[in-house]
C-alpha cells in the first residue's frame, strides 16, 4: 500500500527534472530569438547560464553544455562581425552566424522534444 509520504523524495526529483526542461526550453527560445533580436537574447542567454551549475539528469546536461556553446558562439561572432563590417566582412559572418544559430538551435530543440540527448555538445557543427 502506498502511503501518502512515499512521493516526497521522488516529486522533489520531478521538480528539478521539470525546472530543468523549462529552463531548456527558455534557452532554446532565446537562442532561436537571436536573430531577431539581433543578438540581445542571445546576449541575455548567455548571461542566464553563465554562472548557472549543469543539470545532474545526463539529457538536460548534454543540451545545457550545447547550448552554453552556441550561445557563446554566437555573441562572438555577432562582436566579431561587428568589428569586421570595417574591412566589408562582417556583413558575411553575420549572416553565416544567422543561419547557424537558428539551424544549431532548431536541431537541439527537436532533440530535446523528443526526449534525445545532444550526442557532442561541444562541437560547433551539429
Amino acid at each position: 500500500m502506498v502511503q501518502s509520504g512515499d512521493y516526497s523524495s521522488n516529486s522533489a526529483a520531478t521538480t528539478d527534472q521539470a525546472g530543468d526542461l523549462t529552463s531548456l526550453y527558455v534557452g532554446y527560445a532565446l537562442i532561436l530569438f537571436a536573430v531577431p533580436t539581433f543578438g540581445v537574447a542571445a546576449a541575455i542567454g548567455l548571461l542566464r547560464m553563465w554562472r548557472k551549475a549543469p543539470p545532474s539528469d545526463p539529457l538536460a546536461r548534454s543540451h545545457f553544455i550545447f547550448q552554453q556553446r552556441t550561445l557563446l558562439a554566437a555573441v562572438a561572432a555577432i562582436i566579431g562581425g561587428v568589428v569586421l563590417i570595417l574591412i566589408n566582412v562582417g556583413v558575411f559572418v553575420l549572416f553565416v552566424m544567422a543561419v547557424w544559430t537558428i539551424v544549431r538551435g532548431a536541431l537541439g530543440l527537436k532533440d530535446l522534444l523528443e526526449g534525445r540527448p545532444i550526442r557532442h555538445p561541444l562541437r560547433l557543427f551539429y
